[in-house]
């Protein structure tokens, strides 16, 4: 695999798990996209690690979104 169709399938890969956390969670596409790269997944995904990038966009997605949801709910240090 060359690396531009690496970078081609990382591309897609992204888009399809925005996608799906947009169909899933009702969340607008802006949300959508804010919330996948917020995600530590999406930095596992990038780089390659634990072949991520082989699940299921679905799948991704409900995990980016638990990841989402927990931080979320962190209490506020101060």
């Amino acid at each position: 695999m060359t690396e531009e169709s690496k970078l081609a399938f990382r591309a897609n890969k992204c888009a399809n798990i925005i996608k799906s956390l947009c169909e899933l969670y009702g969340v607008s596409l802006q949300e959508a996209t804010d919330i996948y790269y917020q995600s530590e997944t999406s930095e596992l995904i990038e780089h390659g690690v634990s072949d991520l990038q082989c699940r299921s966009d679905k799948y991704l997605a409900s995990v980016i979104w638990d990841e989402h949801l927990e931080s979320s709910t962190l209490p506020i240090k101060g």
